[in-house]
């Protein structure tokens, strides 16, 4: 039997709400835990609340970094009941939308840290050559570093033509994206040498090809094989995740914006400047695209408390997507 300590300012109504479930016959205890764990966070960050409001239900109901679809689900049901609970009772209460379970609501994009990013990147360049491809071993290292290294869409690497990069300054030139837009971006000096050596070992195999990443056919690569390569790296490198979505070949594309945020950051840069800057460079068709990013910062560095996310919080957009 568990021993029931509310101790916020909802403890009074949390009681009758236990008392009317066991009424009609409901144990309730296992709810009882998740109904427990919202009292403590109410208790310890809205004491003396006595009404279930939005802004404290919402702050409660995210999901956490070691939590499942399934789990998370099954926490904020008992929330979810609490609120139909008081709102019977003609109370202004929140009711936490059905459409908000674990299952369908989008999880947060996996954002590489820099150790994890390492441990990716190792792997790919420990690749030794396979026997039904004799490029998988020098494509992966390259085009993989270039994706993050550019924040680029997986169809913009797919797509890039040798011709595409001026070596001398690092200009690359991003065709057939998004919307059938056409952008230029720059790539890092330390990329440079990267590529060149990989199309000077490529050469030996596939001379005078145009794509600058082919596959085992010589020829470009497609989704597949791009999504399959990733996989097989992703699977190989040991890296575990909980709670965000699997790491994808979007998931360079939102730790190149999310790391580039934070060093503006770090670097004392108006951001408010430079976000638009950003927008630009990843060829975002709305500038709230970019300022969706401002979602993954806070929860991944820890040290940035100077920061106020309220100022742009009315420009953030709520749902996470493929941009």
């Amino acid at each position: 039997m568990i021993r029931m300590t509310f101790q916020s300012g909802l403890k009074e109504k949390e009681k009758q709400f236990v008392a009317f479930k066991q009424q009609f016959g409901h144990t309730y205890e296992a709810r009882i835990y998740n109904l427990l764990d919202f009292d403590r966070f109410c208790a310890a960050n809205y004491p003396g609340r006595d009404t279930l409001d939005r802004d404290i239900v919402l702050k409660w109901a995210v999901i956490r970094p070691t939590e499942t679809a399934n789990g998370f689900a099954t926490r904020i049901s008992a929330v979810r009941q609490f609120g139909k609970y008081l709102a019977m009772l003609g109370e202004d209460a929140y009711i936490i939308p059905d459409g908000f379970r674990g299952g369908d609501m989008p999880l947060m994009p996996y954002i590489f840290s820099e150790a994890t990013l390492r441990q990716f990147l190792g792997y790919t360049d420990s690749m030794e050559r396979y026997y039904q491809s004799t490029v998988r071993h020098l494509v992966a290292p390259v085009m993989f570093r270039f994706m993050y290294c550019c924040g680029l869409r997986p169809c913009e690497a797919r797509n890039l033509d040798r011709a595409d990069i001026n070596f001398e300054n690092g200009r690359v030139f991003i065709r057939e994206s998004k919307h059938y837009k056409e952008r230029v971006v720059y790539a890092p000096d330390s990329l440079m040498p990267i590529i060149l050596e990989y199309m000077k070992d490529i050469d030996c195999i596939f001379p005078d090809r145009q794509p600058l990443f082919i596959d085992r056919n010589g020829i470009r690569y497609s989704y597949g094989a791009q999504q399959y390569l990733f996989e097989h790296c992703r699977d190989h490198s040991g890296i575990k995740w909980s709670g965000t979505k699997a790491p994808n070949l979007y998931s360079f594309r939102h730790t190149f914006a999310t790391h580039r945020i934070y060093r503006w950051f770090k670097e004392g840069k108006d951001l408010g400047a430079y976000l638009p800057k950003l927008s630009a460079y990843m060829g975002h068709s709305h500038y709230e695209h970019t300022l969706y990013y401002l979602h993954f910062v806070p929860d991944i560095f820890s040290d940035m408390t100077g920061f106020d996310f309220e100022r742009f919080s009315y420009l953030i957009p709520e749902v996470a997507y493929h941009e």
